[in-house]
């Protein structure tokens, strides 16, 4: 209960917590018998064992279980522990008691205190070890939900310009009806019409690579329409080598994270784009730079998200980095200067570049 109201949990989480601080209190307890059973009688030690052993256990175990705020506590975690600490803690209390006026030596009760202590331990330590196994599971799976969402926006995307593109050609006949308009304002209406639907061709790369081309076209009337300046040097074949949803996570999720940052700015001149895609001493070079204010904080190499719901949002600078690794790649990231760079080098495979 206190638990609940205090950390402002769920009862699922205060139970948790509950659970692995008693496991905490056994583990003390423990020791402190020992020290009781070996003869010691100072108060002081007595009440130093509790406070180390809380000292290290909130170091080493209380700062680890939870992720970004939260205990990870799932019922299939919850009913083992809470059972394995309940029957210790009624052995304990059995072992406190006097059976049938059998009274046990003291390495008797001292092997039994360690072994009490080294359950409690182990469950605790088994706590720590299933909660990254939770946080990888929770990771990979958020890669793999980020990855299947590009691929499908490119599916959606791709669809999307072959549409525009039969669009496009249908415009040449339609052009034809404008002979046929006599009235010059309905003549200069049927223009502006018709040149809105061509302007979209004023963000088409050709950069010899169909995946890049579709991300590239899709980003760059995202910018075109919210006035973000960006500029591309990139030879599309460098990257024939790579699948097309490996191609698409990578620039998809680097396009929008600067997208993302150049959107904040208010200064017009800063909202600048620049991607480059070379081939330098046999690797591939892919460079994405923008302005950003924020300020980085880093995680494993890698920029923490500035959103919110941390727990869900983050995984498109890990998608990059798992996709860039599936090519023997690395990924590094600068923000020097309130320029945001991220760079991919991946070697150069045969019937590539």
């Amino acid at each position: 209960m206190f638990a609940k109201f205090v950390l402002d949990a769920t009862w699922q989480q205060a139970a948790y917590c509950a659970v692995c601080g008693c496991g905490m209190q056994h583990i003390a307890f423990d020791i402190y018998l020992i020290y009781q059973i070996s003869g010691g009688e100072s108060g002081l030690i007595s009440l130093l064992i509790y406070v180390v052993i809380y000292l290290l256990f909130y170091q080493f175990f209380a700062k680890k279980l939870p992720e970004k705020g939260e205990f990870a506590a799932s019922r299939q975690a919850l009913f083992p522990i809470a059972t394995i600490i309940l029957l210790v803690w009624i052995l304990s209390i059995l072992d406190n008691s006097a059976i049938a006026g059998f009274e046990a030596g003291m390495w008797h009760r001292i092997i039994y205190r360690v072994i009490d202590g080294l359950c409690c331990f182990y469950v605790l330590w088994v706590q720590i070890n299933q909660k990254e196994k939770m946080s990888l599971q929770r990771e990979l799976d958020g890669i793999n939900s980020a990855w299947r969402q590009q691929k499908k926006q490119y599916q959606v995307t791709s669809e999307t310009i072959e549409s525009i593109n039969r669009k496009c050609h249908d415009l040449k006949h339609q052009i034809r009806a404008l002979r046929e308009i006599t009235d010059e304002k309905e003549k200069e209406e049927y223009f502006n019409e018709i040149e809105n639907d061509i302007m979209i061709y004023d963000t088409a790369l050709n950069t010899g690579n169909k995946a890049l081309d579709t991300v590239m076209m899709e980003k760059g009337l995202f910018c075109k329409n919210h006035r973000i300046q960006w500029s591309c040097m990139a030879d599309g074949t460098k990257l024939d080598f790579m699948k097309l949803e490996d191609i698409y996570a990578i620039f998809g999720n680097a396009l929008d994270n600067a997208i993302a940052a150049v959107l904040d700015l208010k200064e017009p001149e800063k909202r600048v784009i620049s991607v480059k895609i070379i081939n330098q001493n046999s690797l591939l070079m892919i460079q994405i730079q923008n302005y950003y204010e924020n300020k980085l904080h880093f995680e494993g190499g890698l920029p923490v998200t500035t959103k919110k719901n941390k727990r869900d949002h983050g995984y498109g600078m890990k998608s990059i980095r798992y996709t860039a690794e599936k090519y023997n790649g690395t990924i590094t990231v600068n923000g020097e200067g309130n320029i945001f760079m991220l760079q991919i080098l991946i070697p150069v495979q045969r019937g590539g570049c």
